[in-house]
């Protein structure tokens, strides 16, 4: 079918009558003009929705292009109809491919060629370059130019190989028995993908040439979104172009490798996350998923490796954190820097049973329920968990249910091994699960980190290594991160908002957390509750919070609120990898909010875009950024 869907067409353009034409090709196909439903997958809206986004482009030109004469706004009109037909057979190409229906499929497919062709032909006629030179009128011709081009180099290049792949990535074909996934597909792919990606850098490079300052309103909105479609596929294609190799590799295609997933427990907050109390290992071998063993924290006391430290970890860094940091793996996470929890676990679980592992990855529920939102609930122990109720069970309702830490340790373990097998029978849309996986990765709830250098590159190109940066060159790194002090899971209940200001004369930064604490009076369980709280004469309801402030390498926190911590012998400072930092103790009663913030003086020279780091909790957290600190930092590329 590959071969097939690369047969040239174009030849035949001429000798096709437009009008009816369109009618009787858009009935052949069942094409209609409409958008699919929110039910329908990603995949089946691509390609028809690149095309329709010309159509836009075109509606908004047809109101300008009167000053150009008649001939010109027939021709527009041509083009879009002939789009506009492409569009809608196109929105059938997929399940012409499910439906094995190749001789529907290669017609489908070459009378798109043909009138994308047909389009750009025509917009890259004499009347249109001079059109594109018109003040006003003129940025708009050249718009509509570019995209349909870009189009139709898509429609051309990247369609077959694209529609080729589709068919041989068919999830219903590629779930293993017992969960995981064929990888000889990918494997196949990889002679097609880099002929997609450099198809979508060319289409790139047609429409980075649109002046979109000069647009005007009817334009430039479908010419945005468009060009948005292209900006975003175009480097992921490329990412997947350099990287499948190693993907594959990932994922046993070269023998197998074993992975420590990390839970992080958001309701007892930590730096990245939560206690990392639990978590298993995972044995991948040619993309076949094997759970092979389930920890916590209680697993280090039994074989002995609890309390010691077996990491070397420079003074000015342990200065930073209580000195139960680097000797008990439920603190492992009091640190911004995942390489060096990292470090840690891969140390502690060498000594404790001489297990080295290929990569640690790290989740936490709230990554959980967007991929249960894509593979469906998951019954355990008599219960249904979804993505709506996700957090909700496993932060709070477990606790209450199950208050002693034993018995919800064997919850959270049965909760781990069916979630394991469900997401691993493949019984999901891929497209959707990337998305669930790149929202985690956007909320800084996802974190890689592996011991092969190119999986390692890939984790930092993508931005998962949750890496203190080492200079302000790619980005500018500023953090508030937050470190449960009273023992228990009240965190659940804890909200914030990061709000971050600017004073480009005196180069500073100020970054803003406010603090709420919303535990209600029905939270009984001692488990949940804050142990250490009377020791400071505090209700167990009250949150107490080791608060860290982070400057980027070369600045300095000048100031914090509050200056000191509420309790004596807990203000702290130190470095990590370069990365001065404060910390301060902070009380947050319960039904009431707490502002803190940090003034860093930032450094000399040039500073790349900002990166706004936090802790992520059980819940979203808003981050807003005043338009006062554009002048200090490099625009996000």
């Amino acid at each position: 079918m590959g071969e097939n869907l690369r047969r040239d067409a174009r030849n035949s353009a001429s000798s096709n009558p437009r009008n009816a034409e369109s009618s009787a090709l858009a009935a052949e196909h069942g094409a209609d003009t409409t958008e699919g439903t929110g039910a329908t997958s990603r995949r089946r809206r691509a390609w028809p929705w690149v095309v329709g986004g010309v159509l836009g482009v075109l509606g908004g030109t047809v109101a300008v292009v009167g000053v150009l004469g008649a001939t010109l706004a027939v021709q527009a009109m041509e083009v879009r109809e002939d789009l506009l037909v492409s569009k809608a057979v196109l929105g059938k190409l997929t399940s012409l491919v499910e439906a094995k229906d190749e001789a529907g499929l290669q017609a489908a497919a070459e009378d798109v060629s043909v009138r994308t062709a047909r389009a750009a032909a025509t917009v890259q006629g004499p009347l249109w370059q001079m059109a594109s030179d018109v003040p006003v009128v003129g940025a708009n011709i050249d718009a509509v130019s570019r995209v349909t081009r870009a189009v139709d180099i898509l429609v051309r290049d990247a369609l077959p190989p694209g529609m080729q792949m589709i068919a041989d990535l068919d999830i219903k074909k590629l779930a293993l028995e017992g969960g995981g996934f064929d990888l000889q597909p990918f494997q196949q792919a990889q002679a097609s993908i880099p002929v997609v990606s450099q198809a979508f850098t060319a289409a790139k490079a047609e429409t980075d040439g649109i002046r979109s300052d000069q647009l005007l309103g009817p334009v430039a909105g479908p010419v945005g979104e468009i060009r948005d479609v292209i900006d975003r596929t175009a480097p992921t294609l490329d990412v997947v172009n350099r990287y499948l190799p190693t993907l594959l590799s990932m994922a046993g295609g070269e023998g197998s490798k074993t992975y420590l997933i990390v839970f992080q427990n958001n309701a007892e907050i930590r730096a990245t996350g939560g206690n990392p109390a639990a978590s298993i290992i995972m044995k991948v071998d040619q993309g076949k998923f094997e759970l092979l063993d389930q920890a916590s924290s209680a697993t280090f006391y039994e074989e002995g490796t609890a309390g010691e430290q077996f990491s070397d970890i420079p003074a000015e860094t342990l200065g930073l954190y209580p000195s139960t940091f680097a000797r008990y793996s439920q603190d492992y996470t009091m640190t911004p820097s995942y390489p060096t929890t990292v470090q840690l676990f891969q140390d502690l679980w060498n000594r404790t049973n001489g297990e080295r592992f290929d990569g640690v990855i790290s989740i936490d529920p709230v990554v959980l329920s967007h991929m249960l939102a894509v593979a469906g609930p998951v019954d355990v122990a008599g219960e249904q968990i979804t993505s709506d109720n996700a957090v909700k069970v496993l932060l709070s309702d477990a606790y209450e249910r199950f208050p002693s830490g034993r018995d919800s340790d064997v919850f959270f373990s049965e909760v781990s091994r069916a979630v394991f097998t469900h997401l691993t029978s493949g019984a999901w849309d891929p497209a959707k699960m990337l998305d669930a996986l790149s929202t985690s990765a956007q909320e800084q709830r996802l974190l890689l980190s592996f011991t092969d250098e190119e999986a390692q590159r890939l984790s930092r190109e993508l931005g998962l290594d949750g890496a203190l940066r080492m200079d302000n060159t790619e980005a500018t790194q500023v953090g508030t991160y937050l470190n449960d002090y009273s023992v228990g899971k009240l965190e659940y209940h804890l909200t914030q908002s990061v709000a971050a200001t600017c004073d480009a004369t005196a180069r500073t930064i100020t970054t803003s957390t406010t603090l709420t604490n919303s535990i209600p009076d029905s939270i009984q369980s001692k488990y949940t509750l804050g142990a250490r709280n009377g020791n400071f004469g505090l209700p167990r309801t009250s949150m107490m919070l080791d608060v860290l402030f982070f400057a980027p390498p070369g600045g300095q926190v000048i100031a914090t609120e509050p200056a000191t911590s509420e309790k004596s012998g807990f203000d702290r400072s130190g470095s990590q990898d370069g990365n001065s930092a404060l910390s301060r103790l902070v009380v947050v009663p319960q039904g009431q909010s707490r502002t803190v913030s940090s003034t860093v003086q930032l450094p000399e020279g040039p500073l790349g875009p900002l990166q706004l780091r936090h802790t992520p909790t059980a819940s979203a957290t808003p981050v807003t950024v005043d338009a006062s600190c554009g002048a200090l930092f490099a625009a996000a590329g």
